[in-house]
């Protein structure tokens, strides 16, 4: 022992080792529980983890590791228990650490079997992102997605771009289904981005393929400035600094965050897209916009490009001999992780797209967009005005105006089934709640297969139809379009007169409301571009009136709205472009490719091929100019919701009277037309114009030779509708109930059995005697007994003759047994004579020729022919030979000699029975 100067003693060197060999596992067990300690505080606040917590865990970690490395050379065989047990729980604590800065597999090594799972795809983006591993077990997670971004340096390009690999697998991984999106540029081909290519091929929206030259390098750029010049403005407008607090609170699934990856920094990088780099780098940790840039240094970069400008910007990350390094985490170095096994990778973008496949954005109810009832049909100011959905908690609106400014018309656009037809239904239905059908009148046409607009009229099932629909055509041809574009011209004329009648008005803004004023009109002509496909007549006249209308519309209240899939390669637009798009500023996308995004918008404009869900529009109110696009959620329009507000809207107007409706595929109805119009004595219907009138085309029928219809071609459902349709408003229209004799030359074939039966029927509650002649045997002499009423003047009153298909019947043209005559004689003597005598034959053949040979070459001085399905040669040798008949179903081709040329009519439908009491109703009103 030492004496010290006030008596005590001082260990000696012996003394002093013994001790501290004695005092190290306590002094180490000390230290360990003090570290245990600190982790347990930073588990104890995980709910409020940061970066720093994550960057003490770590450190902490390698103090652990450092301390039991000196106490193992102190004292090896007395704490290497400790140490483990030590090691044991810091290790799991800094790995929950890193799980939930980096959840799901934003943090898991590759080689882990969640990867080979589909339960964690889709859980989360992750702010942080794994950049390797201390050791085995123990994580490194480091900020991403809420910063710049990376600068990654390396001292092999290999391991710069498998770190770069690795980030953008995991973030594609983790992500929900349209939440991020990563771009990439690839100037030197590496092919880095080949991992993703299974996702690339089937939702390139999600991974785009990359691009390798400046010129598609500034395509990408000059989108992000449009994307994060808009969430600059949303922000500042909700008061929201960064990106994730404004989707925090609006739920936005449709703007994603954007990562941009760039290999070999600064390769192919000019002064343009180092300009937009630069510009987007200085923010993008606040707009969602991230950047991961491998920095090669041995690049040399052009004139005016200089790289420490950009990788000021971003987080430096350096790796050297398979260590990474970065600025966060200074002191740390983690190991870097080998590549991904491409066919996990494979795997996971296989789960990643289906479940691109089934997501789906949050409805916004189309209530939501409905005003309340006590403010519906107000009178029309200066505008009309409906919501079509919401952009975040604001209303998008479209404005119909005629001036101040002027927003006259509207081009829809959008990819099939994209939520096109559903936008339209918002946009009419909006309308029609907010504006009385005195003050606003609908034509609706659909050129196309759908049948939306079809729940919009009448039906059987149903009594109810919107009240403001005046015209509408469910699946309208060319020609029935052309015919609108002819009413509506006429239209423009009338009101023109009007507006001179109220000393020159120049807009009908002008016009105070009341009944001189005339109503608004909304004309929505879906797929208008089928009107201008062919190379015809048809189509020219039809792009002038389409162009006339947009032009001179506006001030005379007719608002047009043109909604297409596509318009590229429409002959007829390529010189009528500017002209009819000039006038319509209102455009709407939907989700489609880039250049019919810029058919619809602008050129340049591709905002609309970034959406990604149906019903995701771009509305824009400047023809289409990028800095006006509105990023909008389209309403969904519930059939029952809707059907339910069409019932009260006309219960509301107490309309009694029907739309014109076309149908394509369909006959006319004789009972609809009975409802809105009466038979007139002498002109019986031949079926409905292709026009905007309900009016039926009617032919003269007088008691003088050459009265008569004969009708030629293949159809006896056809045909029987033509024959019901003369028969009955002839009947109808009649001072004293005619006589009918139905000569059937099918031999009541079972195809128009229940149509004949609801004929007769139907004639027989109207008060006529129905005579009907089935068997092919009976005809013959009821022709010649009928043939000899004829000649001896003794038919009585007004009489008819139905013969349905005299083709049909045998040996028509054979001397009959106990005649020296043919029964076509007889047939021939009655259609020639009888009309003087009170006897119309309206009868079928299936082909002119057959009827030439029944009646002979004048056809017995008939002149009104009406073809249905009939070659065009037989065609032209009655109407011309410069006529085309293309024989359309449920068309007819009307020739009276009267008029210059053939028009086309839609012939009637055969009855059924459950119209024939209503048809008969209607028509003794």
């Amino acid at each position: 022992m030492t004496e010290k100067p006030d008596g005590g003693s001082t260990p000696g060197p012996a003394s002093r080792s013994a001790r501290t060999t004695e005092s190290a596992p306590e002094l180490l067990e000390a230290r360990i529980r003090g570290l245990q300690h600190a982790l347990g505080q930073l588990l104890e606040n995980a709910r409020r983890l940061t970066y720093g917590e994550h960057q003490r865990a770590v450190q902490l970690h390698r103090q652990l590791q450092e301390q039991t490395a000196i106490a193992r050379r102190e004292s090896r065989g007395l704490v290497d228990a400790k140490t483990a047990e030590a090691l044991a729980t810091a290790e799991p604590k800094a790995r929950l650490l890193a799980d939930r800065l980096a959840p799901g597999l934003g943090s898991i090594p590759p080689n882990d079997a969640r990867w080979r799972s589909r339960q964690l795809v889709g859980a989360g983006i992750p702010s942080y992102v794994r950049i390797g591993e201390l050791e085995p077990g123990t994580p490194v997670a480091a900020p991403l997605l809420r910063t710049n971004g990376w600068k990654v340096s390396a001292d092999r390009n290999e391991s710069a771009r498998r770190l770069l690999q690795s980030v953008a697998m995991r973030l594609v991984a983790a992500a929900e289904p349209f939440r991020l999106r990563i771009d990439a540029f690839d100037p030197r081909l590496t092919g880095t981005m080949g991992l993703l290519g299974h996702l690339t091929t089937k939702y390139p929206q999600l991974v785009p393929r990359a691009t390798h030259t400046a010129e598609q390098l500034h395509a990408v750029l000059s989108g992000l400035v449009d994307v994060s010049s808009l969430r600059a403005s949303r922000q500042a407008q909700l008061g929201h600094k960064r990106f994730e607090d404004l989707i925090r609170e609006t739920g936005r699934v449709t703007d994603p965050y954007r990562v941009v990856v760039l290999f070999d920094y600064p390769s192919g990088i000019d002064t343009l897209a180092q300009r937009d780099l630069l510009r987007l780098a200085a923010t993008g940790g606040e707009r969602g916009i991230c950047f991961l840039v491998h920095h090669d240094p041995s690049m040399t970069p052009e004139n005016d490009v200089d790289t420490k400008q950009l990788l000021d910007l971003l987080t430096p990350v350096a790796i050297t001999n398979e260590k990474v390094e970065i600025a966060q985490l200074p002191g740390v170095s983690a190991k870097l992780d080998p590549p991904f096994d491409a066919n996990v990778a494979t795997g996971i973008c296989d789960v990643v797209a289906e479940l691109a496949e089934i997501a789906v954005l949050p409805t916004i109810e189309f209530n939501r967009t409905l005003p309340d009832r006590s403010t519906w049909w107000q009178p029309v100011t200066d505008e009309l005005s409906t919501v079509i959905g919401y952009d975040d908690r604001t209303p998008a609106l479209v404005r119909l105006r005629s001036g101040n400014p002027a927003l006259p018309h509207v081009l829809v656009g959008g990819a099939v089934g994209q939520g096109k037809s559903n936008l339209l239904l918002v946009m009419i239905h909006g309308l029609a709640a907010r504006y009385d059908p005195a003050d606003l009148e609908m034509y609706l046409l659909d050129f196309k297969h759908g049948v939306e607009f079809s729940a919009l009229g009448p039906a059987t099932e149903r009594e109810h139809w919107l009240p403001h629909v005046r015209v509408l055509g469910i699946h309208s041809d060319r020609a029935f379009g052309l015919a609108v574009l002819r009413h509506l011209s006429d239209e423009l004329a009338r009101r023109s007169e009007i507006f001179k009648s109220h000393g020159n008005v120049a807009d009908i803004a002008e016009l105070a409301p009341g009944p001189d004023r005339p109503p608004r009109i909304l004309v929505v002509l879906d797929e208008f571009q089928v009107l201008l496909e062919d190379d015809d007549e048809l189509a020219d006249e039809a792009a002038k009136l389409l162009e006339r209308l947009v032009r001179l519309g506006r001030a005379y209240g007719v608002h047009v709205v043109l909604a297409t899939q596509t318009i590229e390669g429409v002959k007829r637009l390529s010189t009528r472009r500017d002209s009819i798009f000039g006038q319509v500023p209102y455009r709407i996308a939907l989700k489609t490719t880039p250049a019919d995004a810029q058919a619809i918008l602008r050129n340049g404009n591709t905002a609309a091929s970034e959406l990604q869900f149906r019903g995701e529009a771009v509305l824009n109110a400047n023809f289409g100019s990028p800095d006006d696009n509105q990023h909008v959620l389209v309403s969904f329009a519930d059939k029952p919701v809707l059907d339910d507000l069409r019932r009260e809207l006309w219960v509301k107007s107490g309309t009694t009277h029907p739309p014109r409706v076309f149908h394509l595929a369909e006959p006319a109805r004789l009972a609809d037309t009975a409802a809105a119009v009466q038979p007139e004595l002498g002109r019986p219907w031949t079926g409905l114009p292709i026009a905007v009138t309900e009016a039926p085309v009617p032919v003269e029928v007088r008691p003088e030779p050459g009265a008569g219809v004969l009708v030629l071609g293949d159809g006896p459902t056809d045909a029987l509708g033509v024959l019901s349709g003369l028969a009955f408003s002839a009947a109808a229209a009649a001072v004293d109930p005619p006589r009918f004799i139905f000569m059937d030359g099918t031999n009541s074939s079972p195809e128009v059995a229940d149509g004949k039966g609801a004929l007769v029927q139907a004639l027989r509650q109207l008060g006529c005697e129905v005579e009907t002649v089935d068997k092919h045997d009976d005809i013959a002499p009821r022709l010649f007994s009928l043939r000899d009423t004829v000649r001896h003047g003794h038919v009585s009153g007004e009489t008819y003759l139905l013969g349905f298909g005299f083709h049909g019947v045998p040996r028509m043209q054979l001397h009959a047994d106990g005649f020296f005559e043919s029964p076509a004689n007889a047939l021939q003597d009655i259609v020639r004579d009888g009309p003087a005598q009170g006897l119309v034959t309206f009868g079928w053949w299936n082909r002119l020729h057959v009827c030439t040979e029944h009646l002979g070459y004048g056809r017995a001085n008939v002149a009104t022919h009406l073809f249905l399905r009939h070659p065009q040669d037989g065609v032209r040798a009655v109407c011309g030979p410069l006529v085309r008949w293309a024989s359309e179903p449920h068309r007819a081709l009307l020739w009276d000699g009267l008029h210059p040329e053939a028009q086309v009519v839609v012939p009637f439908a055969a009855l059924r029975a459950d119209e024939v009491d209503r048809a008969v109703e209607l028509v003794r009103r």
